[in-house]
């Protein structure tokens, strides 16, 4: 699961990916975010009929009638759950899909007390972690706000060290059709998404043993992961 991710939106690698998603012009939208936990607020970005928005949501899914976030926890969506009808990301995934940018998230993995925590950082472009949006309205104060979740896959081999029951969707950012179609909010077709809950390295990853999420002093030597499309090269270099 993915529970605390960092955006420095300044970043070489944040700046890649939104010039990726084609909005420079909202780049000053993104909000200082230095590190979030579940239920904090977070910025997405989403698609409506002006063209892609950066706005603020609170990453936790469910939310109560007063906006505060449910018992339920919702921060992360398991793809095994999105076809699944009534579960609370079937209908976001038809029509409430969104993009939550990431220059680094941090793992855990282990029984409590003796956990494990790794931040990772891609090397070229921030993450374009796949998510899903929900729009709540307080019915007395017309109060209006999103909510957000990022989806998880089952877990990547070369992952299993790092958390060995899920990664998060990492969406292929450069892929101008298929995201376009992610944030289309007319686009249902979901069957098109299917080749991306395929768990996928997309970029070299820089991972570095931190203490825990909150202060992140490093514990050991850094090391990487490569893509899964490097792996492949290198798999047939040598065949």
């Amino acid at each position: 699961m993915c529970g605390f991710f960092e955006f420095d939106s300044k970043s070489a690698q944040a700046q890649a990916l939104i010039r990726s998603l084609e909005i420079e012009e909202q780049s000053d939208l993104f909000q200082v975010n230095t590190g979030s936990g579940p239920a904090s607020f977070v910025d997405i970005v989403i698609g409506q009929q002006a063209g892609l928005q950066v706005v603020p949501a609170i990453w936790w899914l469910l939310l109560d009638q007063n906006l505060k976030p449910s018992h339920y926890t919702s921060f992360n969506t398991r793809s095994d759950k999105l076809d699944v009808r009534n579960s609370a990301g079937y209908l976001p995934y038809r029509s409430h899909r969104c993009i939550v940018p990431a220059t680094a998230i941090v793992e855990g993995e282990g029984s409590k007390g003796k956990r494990r925590y790794h931040r990772i950082e891609p090397e070229n472009t921030a993450f374009a972690l796949g998510g899903l949006y929900r729009e709540w309205w307080n019915r007395d104060t017309g109060e209006q706000m999103l909510s957000c979740s990022i989806i998880t896959l089952p877990p990547h081999l070369a992952w299993q060290d790092i958390h060995s029951k899920s990664v998060p969707l990492f969406l292929p950012h450069d892929d101008k059709d298929i995201i376009a179609k992610w944030l289309d909010p007319l686009f249902s077709d979901v069957e098109e998404f299917r080749g991306l809950l395929t768990p996928t390295i997309r970029d070299t990853l820089k991972i570095t043993p931190v203490d825990r999420p909150s202060t992140q002093i490093q514990t050991g030597e850094s090391f990487a992961i490569f893509s899964d499309a490097d792996h492949a090269r290198s798999a047939g270099s040598t065949t």
